[in-house]
């Protein structure tokens, strides 16, 4: 009899053991990163150019593969953020994850925030609005809205997240100075107005002719070793 209740006591030990299992494979289930947070790769931008509409979703599908973690540091941007790399080695902590995309406009931005509200990022830093200038629909004005938009999104859906935004950069395109001009006066205008706190980006890579200094640049619109070491040094005081 003895033995039989011990083996009745082992058999109902081990069928606990694989319920146990059973619950934890249940658990990792759910945790799966959900599909909504992400854009479909089918969504079309209408301010992306041919190249960027391929770039877009891959990207996305990096970004899936490697979902943020809670309180992360966030750099959301385009190829200027994008080329930045390994931010968490530029900026010496390990939670700094890039979400620039080449290519990608104030529009393109605001269709993927689901990931970054869901995660709840500690602090994001927004560099935005260079390449919706080569669309005429697409005004300093209406580029500054959807900064703002932007914004309010993630404080909303997030608000104890910290953002920053950083005025556009500099070029060399004579035309887009004005233009750009525009949109960080905006910015700074509104910034006592809205959750974000303004770091003036801009002027560290201006010459007085308001076009880009080359001696930060490779092409007059992205940023080359010098350009990132002086931008680091800007944000590292901020993290």
């Amino acid at each position: 009899m003895l033995r039989i209740l011990v083996s009745f006591l082992l058999m109902l030990s081990l069928s606990s053991c694989g319920q146990n299992n059973d619950e934890n494979k249940i658990e990792e289930i759910v945790e799966i990163v959900p599909d909504n947070l992400y854009p479909s790769s089918e969504l079309i931008i209408s301010t992306h150019s041919d190249w960027t509409r391929g770039h877009y979703p891959e990207r996305i599908t990096e970004f899936k593969e490697n979902p943020l973690q809670t309180a992360d540091l966030v750099f959301l941007g385009n190829s200027i953020t994008e080329q930045g790399g390994d931010w968490s080695l530029k900026v010496n902590n390990s939670k700094a994850k890039n979400r620039g995309i080449a290519g990608d406009t104030t529009e393109g931005v605001l269709a993927r925030l689901g990931e970054l509200i869901y995660y709840k990022p500690s602090q994001i830093f927004i560099l935005i609005g260079i390449n919706d200038l080569f669309h005429d629909s697409m005004t300093p004005s209406k580029i500054h809205e959807n900064i703002i938009e932007i914004v309010n999104q993630i404080h909303v859906g997030s608000p104890n997240t910290k953002i920053f935004v950083q005025t556009v950069l500099p070029t060399t395109t004579a035309s887009l100075i004005p233009k750009i001009n525009n949109i960080n006066s905006l910015l700074e205008n509104s910034e006592a107005t809205q959750p974000y706190q303004l770091i003036k980006l801009h002027q560290h890579f201006v010459l007085q002719n308001g076009k880009m200094d080359m001696n930060f640049s490779t092409d007059g619109v992205h940023l080359n070793e010098n350009g990132y070491q002086i931008w680091t040094e800007i944000l590292i005081n901020l993290i």
